[in-house]
């Protein structure tokens, strides 16, 4: 969702006598889609006892009330709540088994693009299971949105420790515990990918880091029940400030919002509630540098590179340059440095010797100078680069800006005599995240530089 596009939000009703009059009515309210349950919820199938499971007649509403179109675009599924696959009461548990198959079968039948099943307790062994073998066994493109709520309510909180034991084993705060309730669950769903998460909101909200936390897994939806809204002094709903940093930070992950519960403010309609979220929208902060570097890499795995067998190429040194953080922290570990070695009144007569040892295309060698600067000190640098094809770029920087306080040196650090010892190595072959370049022999065989 970028900034300044509209929202993507739903309406979810636990109703829907007429499907297509409540979804021409959400529709002219502003929102997208329907979120609504496919079985009357109300209508709790048997399976063992007779006459019960020979019920006569249809067992919900038919497809043709809408178009495929429509179920596939419109229509977010929901699971009956009465349905309990891990009821300890052995004859719950089977007829929920039977009903939650079917009412999983019948999603798949019409095609909708999502599907939300709540977690109402700490131990879903049982409903992981059948979930995924459904996941394994069916040929649909459903994903399963699965609702939990940001922080457990207070009647939850002490079923769900008494009732699982990894969570009495582990020393978790308060805050925490749906958390382990939604990763024990996707656990037992082999992480698959059609397992998303559907944030349930509630009035109360976690510390930050739990928030952070929360905030790195698979967020596809936002619930927010209309009871956490507030009314301004124009009788408007709004959020405090807490709620709006959540929905600011969920806005950049681009979650879809299902809104939920009665209206609250009976004065407005029910879509100035929306009409709010795209007012926070509007006025969400700026992207900031990292940010807008990071745009669309967020959940990918990259490659290792490999600078020691491959010569890079000029985009490749020009998205590391484009980092707005690693080089500024390298500056100011090298003015630090400076300050330390060189004391006040030997400022004028101590020219620190600086190796930068894969230089690139120089970033390394103009935040060292600039690390110089800042410190008022005095360095010379050797640059030295394999990539003859990056030593060109660095040749250029000699003449034009750098001039003779640097000495470009194209070869590999490995097989180079130095003409004299370093005072001190900058060096970047690392990589930005733990060991990406896997090139520390490289760095192991150029110890012999330092004085």
């Amino acid at each position: 969702m970028a900034a300044g596009s509209r929202v993507s939000s739903g309406r979810d009703l636990n109703s829907v006598p007429d499907i297509g009059e409540s979804l021409g009515a959400v529709g002219r309210q502003g929102f997208d889609f329907l979120c609504m349950p496919i079985f009357n919820p109300r209508f709790k199938r048997e399976f063992s006892q007779s006459p019960a499971k020979d019920r006569p007649g249809a067992l919900t509403r038919s497809d043709l009330l809408l178009s495929g179109r429509d179920w596939n675009t419109l229509i977010v599924g929901k699971l009956s709540p009465w349905i309990q696959a891990d009821s300890q009461d052995e004859q719950i548990r089977k007829n929920s088994e039977e009903a939650l198959v079917q009412e999983l079968n019948f999603a798949a039948y019409l095609g909708v693009p999502a599907f939300l099943i709540p977690l109402q307790q700490s131990n879903n062994s049982n409903l992981a299971r059948m979930l995924l073998n459904h996941l394994l066994t069916g040929h649909h493109s459903t994903v399963f949105w699965i609702r939990v709520p940001l922080m457990a309510l207070e009647d939850m909180r002490e079923d769900i420790v008494e009732n699982d034991p990894v969570l009495r084993s582990e020393d978790c705060i308060e805050d925490e515990k749906t958390w382990l309730w939604w990763h024990h669950f996707r656990s037992l769903c082999d992480y698959n990918k059609r397992i998303a998460l559907a944030l349930d909101v509630g009035a109360d909200l976690p510390s930050d880091s739990v928030i952070d936390r929360w905030l790195g897994e698979p967020i596809k939806a936002a619930v927010l029940p209309t009871s956490i809204f507030l009314t301004n002094k124009k009788g408007f709903p709004v959020l405090s400030k807490m709620h709006q940093n959540l929905i600011y930070r969920l806005f950049k992950l681009e979650v879809q919002f299902v809104i939920t519960g009665s209206n609250r403010h009976s004065q407005k309609e029910f879509r100035s509630y929306l009409q709010y979220l795209e007012y926070l929208n509007q006025h969400r902060p700026p992207p900031n540098a990292y940010e807008t570097f990071a745009k669309g890499y967020e959940d990918y795995l990259q490659c290792p590179l490999q600078p020691l067998m491959d010569n890079l190429e000029s985009q490749t040194y020009e998205i590391f340059e484009k980092d707005p953080i690693k080089y500024a922290q390298y500056q100011q570990a090298v003015y630090k440095c400076l300050l330390d070695r060189v004391p006040e009144g030997e400022k004028e007569t101590n020219v620190q010797v600086l190796m930068v040892l894969g230089a690139g295309r120089g970033p390394l060698v103009n935040a060292s100078l600039r690390a110089a600067r800042q410190a008022d000190r005095k360095i010379t640098v050797y640059a030295i680069e394999k990539n003859l094809n990056a030593v060109v770029t660095l040749q250029n920087w000699r003449y034009e800006e750098w001039g003779d306080q640097v000495t470009v040196v194209p070869c590999d650090m490995r097989e180079w005599e130095a003409p004299v010892r370093a005072d001190i190595i900058v060096s970047e072959l690392l990589g930005s995240f733990g060991d990406n370049e896997l090139s520390p022999e490289c760095l192991d065989g150029a110890q012999r530089f330092l004085k």
